[in-house]
């Protein structure tokens, strides 16, 4: 696979704010302290540099940036009536943190050529992540000696946090789209590099056992199938997904494990542990509907609750509730819930180019059609997830968004460079 980013100057060819925005990924993989280190210095940077810019404005993304701050200043108002005042505020105050990232991509990055090479390196971090993986299954420790975690499932550098395999898949996909033309338009021995680098990066993503990542990982690939090629290409590539699919659950054991308990719990979800953690929430949300119980807040009020099946054998609460919309609806009920909802779909009308199809020669708006997916799956509604607004699950929505708007801001000379 060819990647012309090697090249003796490169690091000085980027400036500082280049710089810095090519870091975020390795900040994740250093943990959580170091990522929250630095999203708060990149918004002191930010706010920094347009007081400094006496001429800075905010152009066509005024509206979607507007309703955002909108919803933090709500989210605020209600911390005061939360049971746990201080965890709600934090977590209300912690997400300027996170939109001041997505500005400081969009406003401080000034060459969007540039962004190619950035997006090399994220793909060979990606492909020393997979690496490690594939490592720690084997050996039972990583390259620099984390023991793989308790249940046999791969962490990487994670250690004992198993979300390797969202790490893979919220990087992996946009960079999916952003090789595709060179994909198709390469020849047959580099087609083959391609189809085994995604081959191997699949696996490793089994490997995690992390189910959603997995689900991601596969939608994504489905979507940029059927937009990029025609019908026997189409049919090609499910079939040799679908094999690798059945291969993998046919011999290996923890993979096999994972989905027959997936079919479980869908087979029958109200009584599976997930349907307890959504009824709870909603039970809550039922009854704080008008301005929910606040951030960070479930974890607290949800104990209060009564158990409406309190023999079950599956937790009633637990530390967030596992859906976006439940999490929206109970901690910051109706109202967050409408704001939050106008700032998605203003963001949405400000990525409304993404989705021409005359402009798919360009990798760059493929990445950005990439990132337009992980923002989707974020908001798909009856998809279980993390925590919206901790840390991790954060960031990398606010990642995406600041990149594929930099792209979008950049259309015409991204368009003409085709």
């Amino acid at each position: 696979m060819k990647i012309n980013i090697i090249e003796k100057n490169f690091f000085k060819n980027l400036n500082i704010y280049e710089k810095i925005i090519l870091l975020f990924p390795f900040c994740v993989v250093a943990g959580s302290a170091i990522t929250n280190i630095y999203l708060v210095l990149v918004s002191f940077v930010f706010i920094f540099s347009i007081f400094k810019d006496k001429n800075f404005y905010f152009g066509k993304d005024f509206y979607w940036i507007l309703f955002y701050f909108i919803f933090i200043l709500y989210c605020i108002s209600i911390s005061f009536f939360a049971t746990d005042f201080y965890n709600s505020l934090r977590a209300s105050v912690g997400q300027f943190r996170f939109i001041l990232f997505s500005l400081f991509i969009v406003f401080l990055f000034k060459d969007i050529k540039k962004l190619n090479f950035l997006i090399n390196l994220w793909f060979f971090l990606v492909l020393a992540i997979v690496f490690d993986v594939l490592f720690q299954d084997i050996f039972k420790f990583n390259i620099i000696g984390i023991p793989i975690s308790y249940g046999g499932r791969p962490s990487s550098f994670f250690g004992h946090e198993i979300i390797a395999g969202s790490f893979i898949v919220y990087i992996f996909i946009p960079i999916i789209f952003f090789f595709t033309n060179k994909f198709i338009e390469g020849e047959t021995k580099n087609k083959i590099k391609y189809i085994l680098v995604y081959s191997i990066v699949f696996y490793a993503v089994i490997l995690t056992g992390e189910r959603l990542a997995l689900i991601m990982l596969v939608g994504a690939t489905l979507l940029n199938i059927v937009y990029f090629l025609r019908l026997f290409q189409i049919i090609l590539a499910l079939f040799f997904l679908l094999l690798f699919v059945i291969l993998a659950y046919q011999f290996n054991e923890m993979f096999q494990n994972r989905i027959n308990l997936m079919y479980e719990v869908l087979s029958n979800f109200y009584h599976s542990s997930w349907g307890r953690i959504y009824e709870s929430s909603y039970m809550l949300f039922k009854e704080n509907y008008i301005s929910g119980v606040g951030l960070k807040n479930y974890r607290v009020d949800c104990d209060f609750q009564i158990d409406p099946r309190p023999t079950h054998s599956a937790q009633f609460c637990s530390t967030h509730p596992h859906n976006f919309f439940l999490e929206i609806l109970s901690e910051t009920g109706l109202i967050g819930f409408l704001i939050f909802t106008l700032f998605f779909v203003f963001v949405i009308k400000r990525l409304s180019k993404i989705i021409n199809f005359n402009h798919k020669n360009s990798n760059l708006l493929n990445f950005a059609r990439g990132s337009l997916v992980i923002l989707a799956i974020y908001v798909w509604p009856i998809k279980t997830s993390g925590s919206f607004f901790s840390t991790f699950n954060g960031s990398f929505f606010w990642f995406n968004l600041g990149l594929s708007i930099l792209i979008i801001k950049n259309f015409s000379e991204v368009k003409n460079s085709l």
